[in-house]
């Protein structure tokens, strides 16, 4: 998982004691990360074995992102976001940085080759998880991060090399039905793989697209309006959905297919695990994603 990004400037960091920095980053090679208070960040850094830098943000209460690999001050980034610190271990001591920095809105991650845009189509502000399989075609119910986007609002988000998974509208618990918006950066051939699924339920209409226009796939429309009325359901924190065309459980809900096949053109969506059509491939790295 990358740190978060705040937007980069030129400026001069300016090193407190010689290891560590406000208002500064280091980009990739990271290790893991864990929630701790920021005077603790350095320690846990020293504590592990092959990490030597590490950066620390406010977000998820506080989370420290430890590095590998061979670095020095000379690789770190100015950033805007001044509640952010970035440090690298020496043989000394772990260094401690001062934590009480006032919380900021998490607006950007950091830039990487594979980006994705996400925009809020709706009228009212989403979170959206980020949920990285943990093997092929493995999910997970785990969100590695997730963003807060207001109605009208645009965020971006790095995505580390081979990235597999899936965005969710997070309108209730992981395992709630909801829409899959499933992306593989750097798969066959190095290309970006897309699609959106109705397999595991319908919380919203998503629209996947390129940056440079090849690729589309998705829909807009609610179709939650016209569905059977006995697949309509409300998940854990009341918000109205359809529930899975296959479900946990098994079988499949055959009239929920036929309704999705009338209301979603071919290609556009996997409606059970066959659809393969639905699947678009694309060598842009950089892709948006709408959400409704």
């Amino acid at each position: 998982m990358n740190s978060v990004y705040a937007g980069f400037v030129k400026r001069n960091i300016a090193w407190n004691g010689n290891n560590w920095a406000m208002g500064c980053d280091f980009a990739d090679n990271d290790m893991k990360s864990v929630q701790v208070r920021g005077e603790d960040c350095s320690g846990r850094c020293a504590e592990t074995a092959g990490c030597t830098h590490f950066v620390w943000t406010k977000w998820n209460g506080g989370t420290c992102w430890m590095k590998k690999g061979s670095v020095s001050k000379n690789d770190a980034i100015a950033t805007n976001d001044q509640d952010m610190v970035c440090g690298v271990v020496s043989s000394s001591r772990p260094i401690s940085v001062a934590n009480g920095y006032s919380i900021q809105l998490m607006k950007l991650f950091l830039r990487s080759s594979n980006t994705i845009n996400v925009s809020n189509r709706g009228s009212q502000p989403i979170s959206v998880g980020f949920f990285k399989n943990t093997g092929a075609n493995q999910p997970s119910f785990v969100a590695e991060k997730a963003i807060n986007i207001s109605p009208g609002e645009t965020l971006s988000a790095s995505l580390a090399h081979g990235w597999e998974g899936r965005l969710q509208k997070l309108t209730g618990a992981p395992h709630d039905p909801a829409t899959w918006a499933e992306i593989h950066f750097n798969a066959w051939q190095d290309m970006t793989f897309c699609d959106i699924s109705l397999i595991r339920g319908f919380n919203g209409a998503m629209v996947f697209s390129s940056v440079d226009g090849r690729l589309r796939t998705g829909f807009t429309n609610d179709l939650r309006q016209r569905a059977p009325s006995k697949y309509k359901v409300k998940e854990s924190k009341g918000y109205d959905v359809l529930q899975p065309t296959e479900p946990y459980t098994g079988g499949r809900n055959d009239e929920l297919v036929a309704y999705y096949r009338e209301n979603v053109s071919k290609g556009n969506a996997y409606i059970i695990p066959d659809d393969h059509s639905s699947s678009h491939g694309t060598t842009d790295k950089k892709i948006n994603l709408e959400i409704y």
